[in-house]
């Protein structure tokens, strides 16, 4: 869903986009974000939405540091990761983060195409309302909860959250004051011990942002 999305933004920008204007040393941008879980996220996670607030610096023409903000909800797949378990529970995930990245931007022309790379701080978290009563036992490293053993449902009910650095790479196009943007982003989680092993709960993300640049 998000790559189609992505693609039919950049193609209608470079439909209507005006001749490009000299470059500007600064400039931020607003916008709506599209966020797509990956791989393990994806599992217990679906797409949400959001919004994002950037600024570049552009040191060169085509060279500049590019920084951003990136607030979205989550949905969730399911009430639990595995089978049999049948309590009730309400799962209400969130991602925010914000980013530092190089860019680096094609030459002047009615749409400019763009690359970035940077790193970044990821913050996750994950709220959990269980109903019902009786003992469960739950275990999952992306939900940043992972009992050794049966605990009464009630006890699992909070929100848990992790703070962890990461890297992004992507790409975006420009088209006078509108942008639109899409980037793999990868942040390295907190590890639990499961009965499979050690896991660690890395979050893959896909986020498509489209904006206007002032």
């Amino acid at each position: 869903m998000v790559k189609r999305v992505a693609w039919s933004c950049f193609a209608v920008l470079a439909l209507w986009a005006p001749a490009a204007a000299q470059e500007k040393p600064f400039s931020a941008s607003v916008g709506g974000a599209i966020v797509g879980p990956l791989s393990e996220s994806a599992d217990r996670f679906s797409t949400g939405f959001g919004f994002t607030a950037g600024a570049v610096w552009h040191i060169t023409d085509q060279f500049g540091l590019a920084g951003d903000y990136v607030w979205s909800t989550l949905g969730a797949q399911g009430d639990w990761p595995t089978p049999p378990l049948a309590q009730p529970v309400e799962v209400t995930p969130r991602v925010q983060f914000g980013t530092v990245s190089v860019r680096f931007q094609g030459p002047p022309g009615r749409a400019r195409l763009y690359v970035l790379a940077g790193l970044g701080l990821y913050h996750r978290s994950v709220a959990l309302a269980a109903g019902g009563t009786g003992d469960v036992s739950v275990c999952d490293p992306w939900w940043f909860l992972c009992n050794a053993g049966p605990v009464p449902a009630g006890s699992i009910t909070g929100t848990r959250t992790s703070t962890d650095p990461g890297v992004n790479v992507g790409a975006g196009v420009r088209a006078g004051r509108f942008f639109a943007e899409i980037r793999f982003h990868f942040a390295w989680g907190p590890s639990f011990d499961t009965p499979e092993g050690a896991k660690s709960a890395n979050g893959k993300f896909l986020p498509l942002t489209v904006g206007v640049v002032f």
